[in-house]
């Protein structure tokens, strides 16, 4: 089985790419289940639709009831009016709903642990995934999510790479290589813009538990699915069979507790 952890779609949002054209990418590429958020509740940048929190999660859940080969994402939008801790476990526990993600770039909020820890513990109680939107912007530098994770080491938290520069990556993956020494926190790295060869030299060093699959779908539009047809035969012959098993949809499969909602 093969999982993407790392998609976004959108209605009015330009740019945003519509629950058909990340369904194709999934099909052609026989990625079995792509984890969509929707980017229509982003604030920016110029143009973004800001749509309300519960608003913007619902659309992702239609579209995903629509779509078989999406799953839904809830986009947390913390210090706004329209973003309550107490609405995020309702959903997640009611609503198929198989992680949460946080984009502080996007909305335009520092990711204090003041802010951010009641939605992180609400997240470690219901025993969901959180997926953090990295760039080069500074609100994402890695001392901040490294003090994010430390401060709730059960859950697990997976950094996707939205655009991040060659430098920032090297970052993130020097952070999840200390932490993994350190065993002070549950971090993982997505595969996002990475080539085959960097992905290898990743899963050398933090090891193949500690990488997931992810395209940021569908960010090359036409070019997406060509791209990830290449990787993905690329990544065959860079890892080892268990390796790759792990990296392109075991690891996501535990993450997302897919094991134990099949047993």
């Amino acid at each position: 089985m093969i999982i993407d952890v790392h998609g976004h779609i959108g209605f009015t949002t330009p740019g945003a790419a519509r629950p058909a054209h990340v369904t194709t990418y999934a099909g052609v590429c026989n990625v079995d289940l792509v984890l969509v958020s929707n980017r229509d509740a982003a604030s920016s940048p110029s143009g973004a639709a800001d749509l309300d929190e519960a608003a913007a999660n619902v659309a992702c859940l239609d579209a995903c009831r629509t779509y078989g080969r999406l799953a839904p994402v809830y986009w947390i939008r913390p210090g706004r009016t329209d973003s309550h801790v107490p609405a995020l476990v309702g959903a997640l526990q009611t609503e198929p709903f198989v992680a949460a993600v946080l984009a502080p770039a996007e909305n335009d909020y520092e990711p204090e642990p003041r802010l951010l820890g009641p939605y992180l513990a609400a997240l470690t109680l219901v025993s969901r995934p959180l997926l953090v939107c990295v760039g080069d912007d500074e609100r994402t530098a890695p001392a901040k999510l490294h003090a994010l994770a430390a401060g709730h080491p059960r859950l697990p938290v997976v950094l996707c790479a939205c655009g991040a520069s060659l430098g920032r990556r090297a970052e993130l993956l020097d952070l999840v290589r200390r932490t993994v020494h350190r065993d002070d926190a549950r971090l993982y790295l997505d595969t996002s813009h990475a080539t085959a060869d960097a992905i290898r030299q990743a899963v050398y060093a933090v090891g193949a538990e500690r990488v997931v699959f992810g395209t940021h779908a569908v960010a090359y539009d036409d070019a997406h699915i060509p791209r990830h047809i290449a990787l993905l035969d690329e990544l065959r012959q860079a890892l080892l069979p268990a390796e790759y098993a792990q990296v392109t949809g075991g690891n996501a499969t535990r993450l997302l507790g897919l094991d134990r909602a099949a047993g």
